[in-house]
């Protein structure tokens, strides 16, 4: 048991010194906590909410994505939305690929009943788009990679089963840099939204029910952290300051 320990502690302190290496992840998702999401409407309702919305912020996700694209395919950018209509799972949102390579960007409707204006939902959808236009998927995937790869060499060191040190590894790689991508795709999220005439300090007020979690384990930065970096962010955009930063780049 020690000895794992100690090679946790070694992979971590390891893969966040590289932060060069860029790598792979399954979608980035919210935190699951149901605290503070009690339904506040229908299902139907919830689900025009977010058609009218999307229809509004998706020309605003294609062009700062195709900003972005580079020598990347045009599937890069064709983003997909989905619903999960499943009363069972707490409020989420997430983003993934789909078979064809194409950017899905899913919420189930327990979100969908919990979201309070179409500021939040603007938002939302900005910051799931953001994740794809910073790469994180294929970063995580990649940081995953590298960490299974680390955790191999260092658990043949350390006398510790190759496989499962490289597994360790791979599942300590993937987390890298998680909370440092959320906040990314926060920027992201803000100027989407702005660019589709939302608020989004006001969408980002989700955070103070949704929180956030100052553990070193969670994905997800603290609630207030979030808040803060939106209205920062929206604060150059209102001075004039338009410029999406690169975080790929």
């Amino acid at each position: 048991m020690l000895k794992k320990l100690l090679l946790a502690a070694v992979l971590s302190t390891a893969l966040v010194a590289c932060e060069e290496v860029e790598s792979p992840q399954p979608a980035p998702q919210p935190e699951t906590s149901t605290k503070g999401f009690e339904p506040i409407r229908s299902y139907a309702d919830g689900l025009a909410a977010f058609n009218r919305v999307r229809a509004s912020v998706n020309p605003q996700v294609l062009a700062v994505c195709n900003n972005f694209r580079e020598n990347l395919p045009p599937r890069f950018c064709q983003f997909q939305y989905n619903v999960i209509q499943n009363a069972k799972q707490p409020p989420n949102a997430f983003q993934s690929i789909n078979r064809a390579g194409q950017p899905v960007i899913t919420f189930n409707s327990n979100m969908l009943q919990t979201v309070r204006n179409d500021h939040e939902i603007a938002f939302i959808i900005g910051h799931e788009a953001g994740h794809q236009i910073a790469r994180h998927l294929i970063r995580r995937q990649e940081n995953a990679t590298a960490g299974a790869i680390l955790g191999a060499i260092i658990g043949g060191v350390a006398g510790i089963d190759p496989s499962a040190a490289a597994d360790l590894g791979g599942a300590v790689g993937a987390r890298a840099y998680s909370k440092e991508w959320e906040l990314q795709a926060d920027v992201l999220g803000t100027h989407i939204a702005a660019r589709a005439g939302y608020n989004p300090n006001i969408g980002a007020q989700s955070f103070s029910r949704l929180g956030g979690s100052n553990s070193l384990l969670s994905t997800h930065p603290a609630g207030q952290d979030r808040i803060n970096i939106v209205n920062n962010t929206y604060a150059k955009i209102k001075a004039g300051d338009r410029r999406i930063p690169c975080f790929h780049c």
